[in-house]
């Protein structure tokens, strides 16, 4: 076997050669192939922690003893209840300081049923559709029908004979509906057209009926 076989072979078998210098056109020191600094990161390093030679790596590693540092560990209550950090100058407070804004403590007014007459169709339909089982969508609902409009409890969509005044050029006095996806009215022109009145509510059915005192 040449010397460069045997030198390929113990590469493979003993990893590279270590002790190797840099090149002298790099420039650069190393001291890799130092046996001391190979072990000073390795397991051998950690003797230096546990002989605890070295006061400064100490206390990295295995931090400090508060009990030295004047503090009760079987205290129940907080160590320490005003400290904000090891870069803080200043003691934190229990309480952080700001000024609450007066609009805060002002106490909106009841909303009234008559006010519902005073919104627009799309908050009606707002209402209606995120209010499930709350009372206000009984109310809004019989604003809506005040408004000509009846609820299709088959295709659950709100329906009203077109007008002029509802934007929408009609003919034959089509229905037109309010889209829920889209968020407004439109012509209704789906298979059901022609039925459409087979599922409409009567108002008897949506009215509040308020208990007699």
């Amino acid at each position: 076997m040449d010397r460069e076989s045997a030198d390929f072979v113990s590469s493979r078998l003993h990893g590279p050669n270590l002790t190797a210098k840099p090149s002298a056109d790099t420039g650069i020191s190393s001291d890799f192939g130092n046996p001391e600094q190979q072990t000073k990161f390795g397991l051998l390093g950690l003797l230096d922690v546990i002989r605890m030679t070295n006061a400064d790596l100490n206390t990295l590693a295995l931090g400090s003893d508060l009990t030295t540092l004047g503090l009760n560990l079987n205290s129940a209550e907080c160590l320490y209840a005003t400290f904000a950090s090891p870069w803080a100058e200043a003691p934190t407070t229990r309480e952080p300081q700001f000024n609450l804004p007066m609009c805060y403590y002002m106490q909106p007014p009841p909303l009234k049923t008559s006010h519902l007459s005073k919104f627009q169709l799309e908050t009606l339909f707002y209402i209606f559709y995120a209010m499930p089982k709350d009372v206000l969508q009984a109310y809004s609902a019989q604003e809506l029908y005040n408004r000509d409009w009846q609820y299709h409890q088959d295709l659950k969509l709100w329906f009203k004979r077109g007008s002029s005044t509802d934007g929408i050029s009609t003919t034959n006095n089509q229905y037109i509906y309010f889209d829920i996806k889209l968020w407004e009215c439109r012509l209704f022109s789906g298979p059901h057209a022609a039925d459409v009145t087979g599922g409409l509510l009567p108002e008897d059915e949506i009215r509040v009926k308020l208990q007699a005192a």
